[in-house]
This record gives C-alpha cells, structure tokens and sequence, in this order.
C-alpha cells in the first residue's frame, strides 16, 4: 500500500477516535450555552478551496454560527454565497466539541453552482492545543467529485494541516500570517498538492471591523475542470482578499 494512503488511513481513524473516545470527558465539562454569529462579506480576487481557484473578481457574504452546548456537542453551520457569473452556494453543518487535547468540527458540506452539479463533502477537522505558539488545524475532507465529470473519480480524499500565529501591532492592527499544505487524491491523471500561504491584516476604520488578506497559492495542476476550479501549473500566484468581518 502506497504511503500516502497509510497516512490518510492513520488520520482519519486519529480523528474517529477522539471524537468518539474524547466525547466522555467532554460532557463532564459544563459550559454555558452561548450563541455566536459571524458575518465576513467582501471581494475575492480569486476565491481559494481545497488548495484550487474556484470564483475570480467576486463579492461574497458569508455568516457562520455556533450555538450553545448540549450533551458537549456545539452546533455549527454556515453558508456562504458567492455573487459570480454562476452563482454559488457554499452551506454546512455540523458539530463541535471540546476534548483535552483539542476541538473536533464535523460538517456535511453541499456546494450548489448554478449550471453545474451539486456536490456533496465530509469534513472533520481537527484544532490541535498541542503546541501552544501556534493554531494548527488539521483536516480530511471526502468529497463526491461526479460532479466533474470523467476527470474524477467517485471521491476524493483531501488532508491537510494548516499552522497559523496572530500578533497585535500597537494594539490597533491584528495581523495573522500562515501556511496550509494538502494534498487531494481521486483525480484521475496527477494528485493535487498545494501549499498555500497568506498574510492578514485586520483593523478598525471609522468603527468598521476591516480586514485585508495577501494569498500565495502553488499547486501543481492546471486547469482541473470547465466549472470552477483552476491551478497555478507549479509557480506561487498571489491574489487579494479584502472585506469587514463582524461578530455578534
């Protein structure tokens, strides 16, 4: 068996196992219910997803939520629309819970593009508190890749661990740098594998929560398919996404 898939395999059954065997100790914690809105709407230069470009030249509004506890599980949704020539839908759902070694999200994923297939994905993701300097999330997502036709197989498979560290500059601007590295297997010709990195800035201006982020993505694909997601064919592209992003 092909090393990739034996890490794949380890990942997914780490995730399983803390979520099932970290779900005791979780509801033993008592947590006040609480209720969590946030809404980012703004411009995508190129809109990135799975290590891919999807939407180019585009606003977007996107709200996500996560709701109080109950049985140690949070409730967690989102949906984000995306105002292209095609227009797109990006919702989920799913669960949240706190263990002693960090949180699991699980979400069912749907991404509805209007004259295209809808398409289906299941994410776990991983929020590692082993290393305190830094957020390090790690994620699998398995997603039904029909939608593309013959250049996919039935599903595919995509991993990834993204680090991250914020610091606040002169108590006015947060600004958050970080990597993310994936790979996606299931396309029929070469696996996709990309690393991205990316640089934010987040303020306020006239009271107004403004946010500015500087994305540099290399994958090794080209034009993957005719619907929505393009590579950079092995170089770094640089794109810009900029918006306000409130919390309520």
């Amino acid at each position: 068996m092909k090393k990739k898939y034996i890490i794949i395999g380890a990942a997914v059954a780490v995730i399983a196992f803390l979520a099932f065997c970290g779900k005791t100790e979780a509801q033993e914690v008592e947590q006040e219910k609480t209720w969590k809105v946030d809404v980012t709407t703004g411009y995508y230069e190129k809109r990135i997803s799975g290590g891919l470009y999807g939407a180019q030249d585009v606003a977007y509004v996107k709200g996500s939520t996560k709701l109080g506890v109950f049985a140690g599980l949070s409730f967690v949704s989102s949906v984000e629309y995306v105002n292209s020539d095609d227009s797109q839908f990006h919702t989920s759902l799913g669960t949240y819970i706190d263990t002693p070694v960090g949180g699991i999200d699980t979400r069912f994923v749907m991404h509805s593009i209007e004259n295209a297939d809808t398409s289906y994905e299941l994410e776990g993701a991983y929020d590692l508190n082993w290393f305190e300097a830094f957020d390090t999330t790690f994620t699998v997502a398995l997603e039904d890749g029909s939608e593309a036709g013959s250049e996919y197989d039935s599903t595919i498979v995509t991993p990834a661990i993204e680090v991250s560290k914020t610091f606040t500059v002169k108590d006015t601007v947060d600004v958050t740098v970080g990597a993310e590295y994936g790979q996606s297997i299931g396309l029929d010709d070469d696996e996709l594998e990309y690393t991205c990195v990316y640089v934010r800035f987040d303020t306020l201006a006239n009271d107004l929560p403004v946010f500015v982020q500087v994305n540099a993505l290399k994958n090794n694909q080209g034009v993957v398919n005719n619907i929505s997601s393009e590579g950079t064919d092995g170089d770094f592209d640089v794109s810009i996404t900029a918006g306000l992003a409130f919390s309520f």
